[in-house]
């Protein structure tokens, strides 16, 4: 008969089975309980922490002036209610505008006209020139 060696396991131990030293039941419950109970205590402290700071900050806030209510927003409605039309009205006076002659200035003499006969009076007698600088003197204050 041959006499095969057992392997050892590395506890030193020959029985067979686990290690009972690798986790702790007890110790693991305890853990929990704890680790609850910070969560609860932070939440709770968390809770009166908010509470005061509302409080405080309610102490420190300053009362609002009586003239600030007196300001009065933009005018209602705040919203279009036919904005194709809007568009369509829109459209159809600047296109009155740029077609048809009128005043801008009746007082000054400044009159507007139709933008086809501007720009035939363009193509007639073309841009006008631009206008020249002034001549610069030197920096000394006269000529040499």
């Amino acid at each position: 008969m041959s006499h095969q060696p057992q392997a050892v396991p590395p506890t030193g131990r020959a029985e067979a089975g686990h290690e009972k030293s690798d986790l702790s039941i007890v110790a693991i419950t305890i853990f929990g309980i704890v680790l609850t109970g910070l969560l609860i205590a932070a939440l709770v402290s968390m809770a009166w922490l908010f509470g005061f700071f509302e409080s405080w900050q309610a102490r420190q806030d300053v009362p609002p002036s009586p003239l600030a209510t007196t300001r009065s927003g933009p005018p209602q409605p705040l919203l279009q209610v036919h904005p194709v039309q809007d568009l369509k009205s829109l459209r159809a006076a600047e296109d009155k505008t740029l077609t048809s002659y009128g005043w801008v200035n009746k007082e000054a003499g400044i009159a507007r006209i139709p933008i086809a006969r501007a720009m035939e009076i363009v193509v007639e007698r073309g841009l006008p020139a631009p206008a020249k600088a002034p001549a610069k003197t030197p920096a000394g204050g006269g000529q040499r």
